[in-house]
Formats: structure tokens, sequence, C-alpha cells
């Protein structure tokens, strides 16, 4: 559903609107969709805004949405405020963060490394302040992204992407040197440092308010996993592509700012094992995106993400993961 008329809003949400003088004559416009099936909507009114979010029925991240952001908020971390909730229809009012991600601010040409240092502080700030109370988000400390996680998105690569988009078709031999592979990488970055983990921390879900601050969206999936995770996934993201040069200063940057103890070599190493799961991960799903989903815009993505994926094995010091993994 890309299309919402005010009168198809819950009673429970035109009441609270009515209060604020929304009615049918205010505009209804479609504000982002995501690949899970929610859709959201800005409703305006004059100078007022909010942005209303309806939810697939059988959504199980809806009730876990609500409750992650309630630790969010209480630990003043910046994600919108939820003004209104419709349990059994699914539907929440949300504080309007406008429409300026990171991705149209890098798109527009703006100056990269000033906005991205300012999403690595809001990274640290997840990974050290929220963390240090993340056993008080049931949903959070209950979730780890470990070994079996990181398995499935290897899998999910092999099916969508080797398998799905290039039609690689292994051999026993080749398949059993994949898995073992695959197997040993999700092992080194599940014996990593562990914190909270958004697990899509990415340009486009990432606002830049008019006053130069950063909020967070789409965190409905956030658990303890890998330190490095979110990190590579903001760095590498394949729908910005930042250059070199700006890689390694934000990764020194990360360095410098983090608890991170390792010497900054190690450092990327550690991040490249993670960096080389999530690139995977991404692949994976533009493809399973545009080919079963109906979203052909995920396919303009999968050119950067195997760029991605072969600057990540260029530099990781792991031979086998350029013998055994097919060519790009």
């Amino acid at each position: 559903m890309l299309e919402l008329k005010f009168s198809q809003l819950s009673p429970v949400l035109i009441k609270f609107l009515a209060r604020y003088g929304f009615g049918e004559d205010c505009a209804v416009t479609l504000a982002g969709a995501a690949g899970s099936g929610r859709v959201y909507f800005r409703l305006q009114m004059g100078l007022r805004n909010f942005i209303v979010l309806v939810s697939p029925s059988d959504d199980a991240d809806f009730g876990r949405f609500l409750r992650i952001t309630q630790f969010y908020r209480l630990m003043d971390f910046p994600v919108p405020m939820v003004y209104c909730i419709d349990d059994a229809a699914h539907q929440v009012i949300l504080e309007d963060l406008g429409d300026r991600r990171l991705y149209d601010c890098i798109k527009a040409g703006e100056p990269a490394l000033d906005l991205y240092r300012k999403v690595i502080h809001q990274l640290v700030d997840l990974q050290t302040r929220c963390f240090q109370r993340h056993q008080e988000s049931p949903d959070i400390r209950s979730r780890l992204f470990d070994e079996h996680d990181l398995r499935w998105e290897t899998d999910y690569y092999t099916v969508q992407y080797l398998q799905g988009r290039r039609g690689i078709v292994f051999s026993a031999a080749d398949k059993a040197r994949l898995e073992a592979l695959f197997k040993d990488l999700a092992h080194r970055v599940d014996l990593q440092p562990k914190s909270i983990m958004h697990r899509d921390f990415q340009s486009q879900n990432l606002m830049i308010q008019f006053d130069g601050s950063v909020r967070v969206i789409d965190y409905q999936g956030s658990r303890l996993g890998s330190v490095y995770y979110d990190l590579a996934s903001l760095l590498l993201d394949p729908y910005t592509m930042l250059a070199d040069a700006d890689i390694d200063e934000l990764l020194r940057y990360y360095h410098a700012h983090s608890l991170n103890p390792l010497p900054f070599p190690d450092m990327f190493h550690q991040f490249l094992l993670a960096a080389a799961q999530r690139v995977m991960q991404a692949l994976g799903a533009y493809c399973f995106l545009s080919r079963h989903k109906g979203l052909p815009q995920f396919l303009a993505y999968i050119g950067p993400g195997e760029q991605r994926l072969k600057w990540i094995l260029d530099r990781l010091a792991w031979p086998e993961m350029k013998t055994v993994l097919p060519k790009l």
C-alpha cells in the first residue's frame, strides 16, 4: 500500500490528529517504504507535520520497534518521538524528521567528512553509553547476532547473489570449500567485541536536521553484535561509495574516539572481516529485493556492492577469501 487516505487511518490516530487541527483536507504523501513492507506517510496541515507508520499485520518487528524506541528515548539517543499508537491497526504517529538523509547530502555534493564525523560520534555513543544500560532493553539484550546469524547472511549471499544473480553452479567440492570459508569467517567475526548494533547503520537511515544534528531511524533490528559491523555498514555503504581517502580518515577518527584498544592496523583487519560479512549480506539483499519483492531500484546497487566487496578482498590479509570466492 503506497497510498493512504486520511479516512484509512485508525480512529485512535484520527482522534489524536484532530487535536492539532488535522482532518480530511490534510495533505498525505508517501515519505518512504521499506523492503519489510513498512510504509511511511507524511501528514501536513499548515506548518505542522507528522509521520504515520503503517506496518503489515504480520510484522514481527512492530512491537519491537516501539519498545526499542522507548529505550533509546530514555537514553536520549536521537530517534524520533512516538506520539500515538494503535497496536491493533499497526499504525503509529511519529515525529517528522524531514527528508534530508545522509544519502541525500552526499549525493548533493555536501562535504562528507564533517557529516560522517557526527555520525561516528552517534555510533560510538550507541556502543558505549547506551551499551552500558542495554540490560534495560529486553529486545536488545536477548538478541545476539552470533555465528549462526552470520552464517545465515553468507548463505543468503550464496543463494541470492552467487546462484540467483550470477547463475553459478557449484561442484560438491567447491561448495564444501565455500561453506568452510564462510564458517571460518563467521567464527572470526563472532569472536569480535560485541556491543549494541543497529544492523543497518547506513546513509539512508541517518537523517540530517536543519541544525546539522543527526537522527537515527529504522533501528528495530537493534541487538548485540560485532562493534565493527555497523562501522562497515556506514563507511562501505554501496549507496554512497566514499572515496578511499575519506574511508581511511574516518576509520582513524573512529579509532581515536572509540574505546577500541587495538593498534590501528589490527583494528583495520577486524573491520575488514566484519565488512566482508556486511557487504555480502547487502549484495544478497539487493538481489532478493529486486527479484522477489518487485523493487527494481535495488538493481542499481549491485554493481557498487561488487566494487565494495572487491575493495575489501584486495585489502584483507586472507588469501583464501580471494581464491575460494568466485571472482568479481
